[in-house]
């Protein structure tokens, strides 16, 4: 005895409206389509360069300040207190997450 297979049923559609359709294409020559030019775009604004991270500088992060520590190759040890604090802890974090947080946080270097 053979096990026969069931009927395929149609796709049903949607109760979507009609498909939209695409524009014809216009034929367009290649010389044409090499002569034309792009729209030129606004000159870009040039970016403030990031100075790299050193030991000992000092950053201003709005009312707190950075201190730079010791920079490895992966990883910075720095101090982030306000300025007349005492007995501030030592931080570590990686160095594209800490320039990252002070691009955000708009810091200006003071010393270094």
């Amino acid at each position: 005895m053979t096990a026969t297979k069931p009927a395929r049923r149609p796709a049903t559609r949607s109760a979507s409206p009609a498909r939209k359709t695409r524009p014809a294409r216009t034929a367009v020559s290649k010389t044409a389509a090499r002569t034309t030019k792009p729209a030129s775009a606004a000159p870009r604004a040039v970016r403030a360069v990031f100075t790299p991270l050193a030991d000992g500088q000092i950053w201003q992060l709005g009312e707190a300040n950075l201190k730079v520590e010791m920079v490895g190759k992966l990883l910075v040890h720095y101090k982030l207190a306000k300025p007349n604090a005492v007995r501030t802890p030592t931080s570590i974090a990686g160095i594209t997450t800490l320039v990252k947080f002070m691009k955000k946080s708009k810091a200006v270097l003071i010393v270094g």
